[in-house]
Parts: structure tokens; sequence; C-alpha cells
């Protein structure tokens, strides 16, 4: 997490001193794509401008979905973030004593639990406890 106005603040001053990371990249050009490179910038080049800063060490299956690709590259993209969030979720349904239906396979989808109901899969087996929910959806009650 960061404060807004420290990240305007690192913005202003990155042009100055930046530091840029050199990536192989597949580039759109006339004729398909070719491969370039490219600079890029992550959010840890801003640990340097913080007056102080704390790490966490998570469980990369429950807390980590980078996304640093665009959807169809073969990883790190918004669409397999997007599946590992469900099956997490998924997981906290099953865990909770729910059960899950689905029409394509299940290692394709899954569900969405809402913020509004668990942050972390906690307090969800009175509402999920003997129900059965047909994937994928999103549950919001």
């Amino acid at each position: 997490m960061f404060i807004l106005d420290f990240l305007s603040q690192v913005a202003d001053g990155l042009e100055k001193d930046s530091i840029y990371h050199v990536a192989e990249k597949k580039i759109p050009c006339l004729h398909g794509y070719t491969m370039g490179l490219k600079l890029e910038q992550f959010v840890f080049d801003a640990f340097p401008y913080a007056a102080s800063t704390a790490l966490f060490e998570v469980l990369r299956e429950e807390e980590f979905a980078p996304v640093k690709n665009a959807n169809g590259s073969n990883y790190d993209t918004p669409d397999s973030a997007r599946l590992l969030l469900l099956r997490l979720h998924s997981h906290w349904v099953a865990a909770a004593g729910g059960f899950l239906t689905h029409s394509v396979p299940l290692y394709a989808t899954g569900v969405e639990v809402s913020p509004h109901c668990s942050y972390a899969g906690e307090n969800l087996e009175s509402i999920y406890r003997g129900k059965t929910f047909h994937a994928p959806c999103e549950i919001a009650f």
C-alpha cells in the first residue's frame, strides 16, 4: 500500500534519476510482432524514496498473482491472475462446507467470493455449509 501523496512525489522526481529495467518483449509492428527491448519500472523502484517501508512474507498461492504481460502471453497475465483468485475462492467455499458444480473444467473457472462476505476466507461456514454453487459465479451474500 502506498499513500497517494507519496506516489505523486515519487512520480514527479523519477524523471531526474530513473532506473529502468530492460526486458525483451514481443512488440506490435506493421507486420505482426517483433522482439524488442522495453524499458520498464516496477512498484519496488519507489522503495528508495520512502522514509520507511514494511514487507510482509505471504503464501504466493494466497496473496500474489503478478500481472506483467498482456493476455495471450504464457504467464503472469490478467487472465492468469483472475484464475488464481477464482481457484483460491473456490478453495474457501469448499473448506467452508460448500459444494461446486461446473459446466467447464473446474481448473479453468471457479467462484468469486465478494469482499463484502470475506476478506481472507474467514467466517464463511455459516453462509456456505451445505450449499451448492455453479461455477463460474460470484457469491455476494
